[in-house]
């Protein structure tokens, strides 16, 4: 499988809309930025500092054992962190998704590294595996879960593993996950169903951290004390999981270990279809 998504004007930082967008045959993700400080000409000549223009083909393509497999450890890693990586045997991990229905994004052909992937492991069929007794031990409402789908004969779950690296864009999503979802309903064919009833996904936030001015404190003479306060703010890897949380059925997050905080939902299929749904509706707006 080899589908190509045409990505113009990708730039480093910003994004606003294209007005006059022209249409092709091609599927194409139009991106433009500009820095406000670097935008306008200097002695009648672009700034030397303006973003630069590349334009990149993203292919999509299936797993590939002989190609991928190093890459979606080192990817695996990323996504789980130093300290949970070292509770999952990732290799193990890069076997099973390699085995499942399975979508990588490259940018120099079929024999290059992948930049991005994403899997449906199937739980029923691979539930005594290491990843899933590490999501047993990870928290019990994960594991009361799993329990009920074993218990429940005709309700099925698929295991969702994906990340990508951090300057990839968040509008490869929505296709990446068209994609593999057709892949799932024609693994699922033997089974009579066309897709999964729940979804796992495990993914991670991280930690902002800030400075600001306290200007309520003030000494006995009435001057500042410029006091510094550290604020902290959550952020997401994955834009998709803004979108994600809402439709959850289950959500929790563990305590932040350097920054990194790892997230883990269950959703159903109409709640994972709305919330790619919903992040296609938002990139139309950018």
């Amino acid at each position: 499988m080899v589908t190509t998504l045409k990505l113009s004007e990708l730039t480093s930082r910003k994004r606003r809309n294209e007005e006059n967008e022209n249409t092709s045959e091609e599927s194409e993700i139009d991106i433009s930025s500009t820095d406000s400080e670097n935008e306008g000409k200097v002695g009648g000549e672009e700034d030397d500092d303006t973003d630069e223009i590349i334009n990149i083909d993203f292919d999509f393509y299936n797993g590939n054992p002989e190609i991928d497999f190093h890459a979606l450890k080192n990817l695996s890693r990323q996504l789980f962190g130093p300290q949970e990586s070292n509770r999952i045997q990732l290799s193990a991990l890069a076997d099973l998704m390699l085995a499942s229905p399975m979508t990588t994004i490259k940018t120099d052909g079929p024999e290059s590294d992948p930049y991005c992937f994403l899997s449906f492991i199937d739980y029923k069929d691979n539930k005594t595996c290491d990843y899933v007794k590490y999501l047993i031990k990870v928290d019990p409402k994960l594991s009361t879960f799993l329990q009920t789908i074993d218990n429940t004969g005709n309700k099925s779950c698929a295991l969702v593993v994906s990340e990508r690296l951090i300057n990839m864009p968040p509008e490869v999503v929505p296709p990446l996950y068209k994609i593999t979802l057709e892949d799932v309903s024609k693994s699922l064919n033997e089974s009579d169903k066309e897709h999964y009833d729940f979804y796992l996904i495990a993914t991670r936030k991280y930690e902002v951290n800030f400075d600001i001015d306290d200007d309520s404190s003030r000494n006995n003479n009435s001057e500042r004390s410029n006091k510094r306060v550290k604020q902290e703010e959550i952020d997401y890897f994955h834009e998709e999981d803004r979108f994600f949380e809402k439709y959850a059925k289950i959500h929790f997050e563990t305590e932040a270990r350097k920054g990194i905080i790892s997230s883990y939902m269950v959703l159903t299929h109409e709640g994972l279809i709305s919330g790619i749904e919903d992040l296609e509706n938002e990139i139309a707006q950018w």
